[in-house]
């Protein structure tokens, strides 16, 4: 049954009428359709064996709804037209303040982007590349330090074996006391004493050699040592342990140790 709203006058009737029809809770629900609004006007007025469509009592009513909503904004306006005004005025400031951020944050924004892309982009590339090269750096010092060391212990090795040639060869032209001649072609490393028992069977210019190579054996293995005590990590490396043990063993036993 269509509702007539034209018989409602302007009294304050009409607006007790007004507040029963207007369900302000169905248009301000989150959950409001309004093709399912409508479709449930065009219903409430017709039904599916009607051969024609009636749309005025719907119109009428949305009219309806739409005249009592303004009134209502109008009054609320001339009601509290000072507080609306401050507000007003304040949603101006905000919406100032507002622009403002806006802008500096769109600075910002476009800051951190450009230093993303020029800065922490090429860091977060260069970083692993870094690492890496850090570690062959280190790799090429131990192997750098490995080569050195090698080289003095074929320095070393060197002096021994100049030192056993000239013990030997002296021995051999003038017996050691005791008429035993030694049967080791290679001495030891810091051997002095056997120098010093050779030295009388020696003449002038061998005795000179063997002091000769006497000292330079105790420079080499004193640079063994200060090269191995400012490079621990050699001693991480089996080659150089093994090394290191062949030539302690090769010294005389109340020899001091490689440190």
């Amino acid at each position: 049954m269509a509702l007539d709203y034209d018989t409602v006058d302007n009294s304050g009737e009409k607006e007790a009428v007004d507040d029963e029809y207007i369900d302000y809770e169905l248009f301000t629900s989150p959950d409001f359709n309004a093709t399912v609004f409508c479709n449930q006007l065009v219903l409430a007025t017709n039904t599916a064996s009607d051969p024609h469509v009636d749309l005025n009592a719907a119109q009428q009513r949305v009219q309806f709804d739409l005249e009592e909503v303004e009134k209502l904004l109008h009054k609320e306006a001339v009601e509290n037209h000072s507080s609306l005004i401050s507000h007003a005025q304040k949603l101006n400031v905000v919406d100032s303040v507002l622009t403002t951020a806006k802008t500096s944050l769109g600075s910002v924004t476009q800051s951190f982007s450009r230093l993303d892309h020029e800065v922490l982009t090429p860091y977060h590339t260069a970083l692993p590349i870094y690492r890496v090269l850090t570690k062959l750096h280190a790799t090429a010092n131990l192997l750098r330090a490995f080569t050195w060391f090698m080289y003095l212990v074929r320095q070393l090795s060197g002096v021994q074996q100049q030192a056993a040639k000239l013990v030997a060869n002296s021995r051999v032209s003038s017996p050691a006391p005791g008429g035993e001649r030694s049967r080791s072609a290679t001495p030891s490393y810091g051997q002095h004493q056997q120098y010093q028992q050779a030295r009388p069977q020696m003449n002038a210019a061998d005795a000179a050699e063997a002091s000769r190579l006497n000292v330079r054996a105790a420079k080499t293995y004193a640079e063994m040592t200060r090269h191995l005590s400012g490079f621990p990590k050699l001693r991480t490396l089996k080659a150089v342990n093994e090394v290191e043990a062949a030539v302690k063993a090769s010294r005389d036993p109340g020899g001091p140790p490689l440190r």
